[in-house]
């Protein structure tokens, strides 16, 4: 009896949870649904009286006068995509090579290497954006993709390199001692035999960097401020006015915005979990 109580409320815990994170995401969605001046009565119901495509179409530029900013989505949406895959990209291959040579090379103080690349994850992002700023300012770099690009590539590395290294820790020496004998060097070592046996630590610190990228506010904001350069959660929340918000073309966008990161986290869930589990988070 204890037991099947017990699980019983493990099952109510879940469902709660499951239901504290999904509602809000189905409200959202019928939210962009709705129209505008159906908005109070939506709020009294599960599903709008007339569902409409429109907010999605004005969402991605491809209504008859898209609402003010709404024009700009596609634009946004293709920064954010860029940055995000660009700063992956670059962040996976450096981490890479650290987590390689502080794991498996005599590198001087290795182990102060490691305490000090942790460390730098206890320090807030906010509080080095008046420094980004400034410096920025004076190269004349303000206001580009390639300046978030950079920005967001170097706070996230200390990360991706925590979990690099946890996992090449866990993999035997043996086998790359094998290879080295049989005439492979260090770089072919890496590249031949680690990253292969590595893709689950891959797959996970790639997925946690570019949502990290690509969901980043408070930089983008005010290093941006033009469309060449604007990330999608700027151009959203330039929905809400002064004296009118369009929630419902705002919600649209924001469903938008939900796509690419379901999609990737979905088609790489199993290296997820595996990289999770099997030492991406190891001491």
């Amino acid at each position: 009896m204890n037991a099947k109580l017990h699980r019983a409320l493990i099952l109510i815990v879940i469902i709660c949870a499951v239901g504290a994170s999904v509602i809000p995401i189905y409200w959202t969605f019928v939210t962009s649904l709705s129209l505008d001046v159906d908005l109070m009565q939506t709020s009294r119901t599960w599903f709008p009286p007339r569902p409409t495509l429109k907010n999605y179409r004005e969402a991605l530029g491809l209504g008859q006068g898209a609402y003010g900013v709404a024009s700009q989505i596609r634009v946004t949406l293709f920064n954010s995509l860029t940055i995000g895959v660009s700063v992956t990209i670059v962040t996976l291959l450096l981490a890479i090579l650290a987590a390689y040579a502080i794991e498996r090379l005599r590198v001087p103080l290795r182990k102060y290497i490691s305490f000090f690349v942790l460390l730098t994850q206890m320090l807030p992002p906010v509080i080095l954006v008046i420094p980004i700023y400034l410096s920025l300012a004076r190269l004349g770099m303000l206001d580009s993709k390639t300046s978030l690009a950079v920005i967001y590539t170097a706070l996230n590395l200390p990360f991706a390199i925590w979990i690099m290294s946890s996992y090449f820790r866990r993999l035997p020496v043996s086998v790359e001692e094998a290879a080295i004998i049989d005439g492979c060097g260090y770089v072919k070592v890496l590249w031949k035999i680690l990253i292969p046996m590595s893709r689950p630590a891959l797959f996970t610190s790639g997925i946690f960097v570019f949502l990290s990228a690509w969901n980043e506010f408070i930089i983008a904001l005010v290093l941006t401020s033009s469309l060449k350069a604007k990330t999608l959660p700027i151009s959203i929340s330039e929905f809400m006015g002064r004296f009118y918000t369009n929630y419902p073309l705002m919600c649209a966008a924001g469903i938008v915005s939900m796509v690419p990161p379901i999609i990737f986290a979905l088609l790489f869930q199993n290296f997820l979990i595996e990289g999770l589990a099997k030492g991406a988070v190891k001491e």
